[in-house]
């Protein structure tokens, strides 16, 4: 059998090539009571879940012209709860946002009314970008808090979900239990989720928020990158 790999460990480890080989900077955001603010996110509320200080700091750099009252706007416009709204269609809507950028009307330098878009990403020039893992948020829901273990930001957007298990736990324990429970107790963090990934550190999985469990591909190790899987058609 293999040797015992803790659900610590397996973030540890994460983190570390996050870090080395992609030059993301970590925060590591527990606090013992979940209520408290100060975990080193710097949110003003425990239920949101974009940091919004970065958020803004990039949206101002990435859009120079673009008054920064109206940057303001546009980022309460893409960051209100889409409750009302399906899940699938929350998340569609956001994403065009980040990947379109937000449209805006604005008054110019010369008085004119102006329109555009506010960029969030830098998407030509990744280096311009911030990308940030966080791990062990305590994020508020309506009943619940939930605690992701690492959730990784592109200049304060959460864009990836990564959840863990110890090695000796069937991965589809971390679908059927974590993910089930999150998607239910803090949909808003799906609403600008893009990938989620299931790991035990034997097994890794990755999918969508909205994906059943057969359509949790198996995540290719370096040697097996050049073998064909066959894959289901949908």
């Amino acid at each position: 059998m293999p040797n015992f790999i803790s659900e610590d460990q397996i973030e540890k480890g994460i983190l570390q090539i996050l870090a080395a080989r992609m030059g993301y900077r970590h925060i590591n955001c527990y606090t013992a009571d979940a209520d408290d603010l100060n975990d080193r996110s710097g949110r003003s509320d425990k239920s949101e879940v974009v940091l919004l200080n970065i958020l803004k700091e990039k949206a101002v750099r990435l859009n120079r012209k673009i008054p920064e009252k109206t940057i303001d706007e546009a980022l309460t416009r893409l960051t209100r709860p889409r409750y009302a709204m399906s899940p699938v269609l929350a998340n569609k809507e956001v994403y065009n946002l980040i990947r379109d950028g937000i449209p805006v009307e604005y008054e110019n330098a010369k008085g004119r009314n102006e329109h555009g878009r506010v960029l969030l990403i830098d998407f030509n020039h990744p280096d311009k970008n911030d990308f940030l893992a966080v791990s062990q948020l305590w994020i508020k829901g309506e009943r619940y808090f939930r605690r992701p273990d690492i959730i990784l930001y592109i200049n304060g957007i959460p864009l990836v979900f990564i959840e863990l298990k110890n090695s000796n736990v069937k991965l589809r324990n971390a679908y059927d239990d974590n993910l089930a429970n999150y998607l239910s107790d803090i949909p808003l963090l799906f609403q600008y989720n893009a990938v989620c990934i299931l790991s035990n550190a034997v097994n890794t999985r990755v999918g969508s928020f909205t994906s059943g469990w057969g359509h949790f591909f198996n995540w290719l190790r370096v040697d097996d990158e050049k073998e064909k899987i066959e894959r289901r058609k949908i």
